[in-house]
């Protein structure tokens, strides 16, 4: 017997969408922020249908949300492809506005220095790896480039543009090198937080051209990892944002005038 539609298991992917609504209804006002962030962690957690409609069917989806397939029933074997081009605000050290999850050129990969682009490399990382831990890793809207642990106890380097591809050959992996988890990443604080990293830095007309995420160089075993968002526009001027995995911002380098 085939499953019922609100039975049938969500993907990151399903979870990203129903997220993306939700940010809407709290840049509209239909939420409070604390509404938005413990609907917005629930559905990043939810496993079926039926989880995630029960956390937007009270809401009313305006514009661009309106005319896409965020509720009905048939929904195999599509995902539900929703802009994303929600206003949020949330505080680092102040008020943080910005867009959440730029559409995406290929829709077979988001961008990737979004909170939806990192679930989804989550995802694919884990399939592939069956772990979530590396040693570093640099996010690009459109691949990452990222170190870890080799079976051969050497640092394997990789180029993830879709599949994952090495690059270079191993290299000596220095002894007591630690290795972060991404899985411990924030993600629900995250997204508004890179959202409104241009505004944050002061960058005009910028956008977030990567991310680092590792660990200070000759960091300790017992070091907090850390997600720095790169800033920067098409006149060059940049500006940073450090934040811990948890959302909690730990430095703040803004463009100067």
């Amino acid at each position: 017997m085939s499953k019922k539609p609100d039975q049938t298991r969500a993907r990151d992917a399903d979870r990203a969408d129903v997220c993306a609504v939700i940010d809407a209804a709290m840049a509209d006002g239909q939420l409070t922020a604390d509404e938005h962030g413990t609907r917005s962690a629930r559905a990043m957690r939810a496993e079926t249908f039926a989880v995630l409609d029960r956390l937007i069917d009270d809401l009313q989806l305006t514009g661009e949300f309106a005319a896409t397939p965020a509720r009905g029933v048939d929904r195999t074997p599509r995902r539900w492809w929703i802009p994303v081009l929600a206003i949020l605000t949330a505080g680092v050290v102040g008020a943080v506005a910005g867009l959440i999850g730029r559409a995406a050129a290929d829709e077979a990969l988001p961008d990737l220095t979004t909170a939806d682009g990192l679930a989804y490399f989550l995802a694919e990382y884990r399939a592939e790896f069956g772990a979530t831990t590396l040693d570093e890793a640099t996010v690009y809207p459109g691949y990452v480039s990222f170190e870890r642990l080799g079976a051969s106890g050497k640092q394997d380097s990789y180029v993830y543009r879709g599949d994952f591809d090495t690059s270079g050959s191993p290299a000596a992996r220095p002894s007591g090198t630690p290795a972060l988890d991404l899985a411990a990443i924030d993600l629900a604080r995250f997204a508004p937080l890179v959202a409104g990293a241009p505004q944050t830095t002061n960058v005009p007309r910028g956008r977030v051209a990567y991310l680092g995420i590792g660990f200070a160089p000759g960091a300790e075993t017992d070091a907090e990892p850390l997600i720095t968002v790169y800033v920067r526009n098409d006149d060059d001027e940049s500006g940073r944002l450090g934040l811990a995995f948890d959302g909690e911002p730990r430095a703040i380098r803004p463009l100067t005038p």
